[in-house]
């Protein structure tokens, strides 16, 4: 049984068994205040590895697709089965990226030896033997699934927090930057909508003060956006490479 001490370590430190293995998350820190959440060093991280998510979605995702499609194409001949093997090795190798990238930025630090390279020895076994191999390892059609996921995942991670990020501190510093429009844009200020030949610029003082207050509400929101998909994405690399 699991002592009460134990226990508590779990509380603290996020140990917790997980298909035979463990994962540590860093010791708990104070949750952050819907008013110190935008100034956080974590969401900052967790934002950076939002943005990180569409370059590697892309570079995962144009690797596993191709790769698999060629494999499955050519099952029927000699070199199927080696192409779908290397499929799953490469992800693999995606798959252990993603580990060190999720421990730097996610705060989730996986333990033991999880998605290890299949072993196989080509000069004693054969090439066919070697592919089997590691075209058995659960591990590794886990890390192909994970990055196929990642280009969609990718894509909302990214759109959802540069969007927020950029809409919430832009607005919010509309006041320092209103007046560029009227000495080079000859327009009196950002423009709001045109209908019918009526355009309405956001000039006046209450119109700014309101520009201001929208973009502070999107920005102290706009952590918690983050931390959302943070969780998902930590639930993706416990259960995908854990």
């Amino acid at each position: 049984m699991t002592s009460i001490a134990e226990s508590r370590e779990y509380r603290e430190y996020g140990d917790a068994p997980y298909g035979g293995e463990t994962y540590r998350r860093q010791p708990s820190r104070r949750r952050p205040g819907f008013m110190t959440a935008p100034f956080e060093g974590r969401v900052w991280r967790e934002s950076l590895h939002m943005l990180v998510n569409l370059p590697v979605g892309i570079v995962t995702f144009t690797f596993a697709v191709p790769m698999l499609v060629l494999g499955l194409g050519t099952v029927l001949t000699f070199i199927g089965l080696p192409v779908l093997a290397a499929a799953v090795l490469g992800c693999l190798g995606f798959g252990a990226m993603e580990r060190g990238r999720a421990r730097a930025t996610l705060d989730l630090d996986l333990r033991g030896r999880p998605g290890r390279r299949p072993s196989g020895d080509t000069d004693r076994h054969g090439l066919m033997a070697w592919a089997k191999a590691a075209l058995g390892s659960g591990a590794g059609w886990r890390s192909v699934l994970y990055s196929v996921l990642m280009l969609p995942f990718g894509v909302l991670s990214f759109s959802l927090t540069l969007t927020l990020w950029i809409t919430g501190i832009g607005y919010a510093s509309y006041p320092l930057w209103q007046w560029v429009f009227p000495t080079y844009v000859n327009v009196p200020g950002l423009q709001l909508y045109e209908n019918d030949g009526h355009t309405v610029y956001l000039s006046s003082v209450p119109q700014i003060a309101g520009v201001c207050a929208a973009g502070l509400l999107v920005m102290f929101l706009t952590p918690w956006v983050v931390r959302g998909l943070a969780a998902v994405q930590r639930s993706m690399v416990r259960g995908l490479l854990g």
